[in-house]
């Protein structure tokens, strides 16, 4: 597992640019934090230490996730204290 301080500085890139994210980004982090998940209607829900992220995968059948998804991974890193704005 990578440390603390390498999966911080993924949250950050990953927040710093929320047009451009892969699912596949943030579930590599959703796992490094042992988040668990099951599969929604549009997407994965993850629930990491009680907080549940929904990350929605539907975006017109762009590769990309949509925006709402990673502000709401950014508002969950937040309050799990992964994350300063």
């Amino acid at each position: 597992m990578p440390s603390s301080s390498r999966i911080r500085e993924q949250i950050a890139d990953i927040i710093g640019r929320p047009r451009n994210v892969r699912f596949s980004e943030i579930k590599r982090i959703m796992d490094q934090l042992n988040a668990t998940e099951r599969t929604a209607a549009h997407g994965q829900l993850f629930n990491v230490n009680g907080r549940r992220v929904m990350i929605n995968k539907h975006n017109n059948g762009k590769e990309t996730i949509p925006k709402y998804s990673v502000d709401e991974f950014r508002d969950a890193m937040i309050d799990l204290g992964w994350y300063e704005d």
